[in-house]
């Protein structure tokens, strides 16, 4: 896995967010049993820190399917809410999806760090490198927000807003070179995501 361009990692990561997609409940219970663990012996600092940032939106998430979704109601107060069996299972069908899909992108961005994540990206964009300069305004922009985020100041987001910000001097970009691993592991990929579909 060493020697994988970071594009091949970064399209392999959106195969299991694709596969997380198709999970059921229960299955998403046994896999958060193996990822989760993972993820925080792997990136235990990335992980709490994206989980912890995530924390409204997962509880937004979570109100929102609970309380708005059709079907039997549960027994008691909490029925006569409006809270269902079938909201609480696609709540948490969907807060599980959002942890594992966190998780393994802390994983993945423990292993390429921001020079990797870059030059992945830098790759997949490929197509559009010659329409109007897009791939590189993308890229510059992504390298400034992964790096201020980074080095966030003291005082956090309200620092943001007081207009003191400056960026760094010069951007250096890494863009790696394909091996013949990488294409065997997309052709992989490729085959396993035909077969999952057809």
């Amino acid at each position: 896995m060493a020697s994988l361009h970071p594009a091949t990692l970064l399209l392999c990561w959106g195969g299991l967010v694709v596969f997380l997609q198709t999970l059921s409940l229960v299955e998403l219970g046994w896999a958060s049993l193996l990822l989760i663990p993972a993820s925080l012996l792997l990136a235990r600092r990335r992980t709490r820190l994206l989980i912890r940032r995530a924390r409204w939106l997962l509880l937004s998430i979570a109100v929102l399917f609970t309380l708005s979704s059709p079907g039997e109601r549960l027994p008691g107060l909490v029925g006569d809410v409006g809270i269902t069996y079938d909201g609480l299972r696609m709540a948490a069908e969907h807060v599980l999806r959002l942890v594992l899909l966190l998780a393994s992108l802390a994983v993945l961005h423990e292993r390429l760090g921001n020079e990797g994540l870059i030059a992945g990206l830098h790759w997949l964009l490929r197509p559009f490198a010659g329409w109007r300069g897009a791939r590189e305004r993308i890229i510059v922009r992504l390298m400034l927000v992964l790096d201020y985020v980074e080095s966030e100041p003291r005082g956090g987001w309200r620092h943001w807003l007081s207009g003191d910000v400056s960026g760094p001097d010069k951007l250096v970009l890494v863009t790696g070179v394909t091996k013949g691993a990488d294409w065997a592991v997309l052709s992989l990929l490729a085959v396993v995501v035909l077969w999952w579909w057809l």
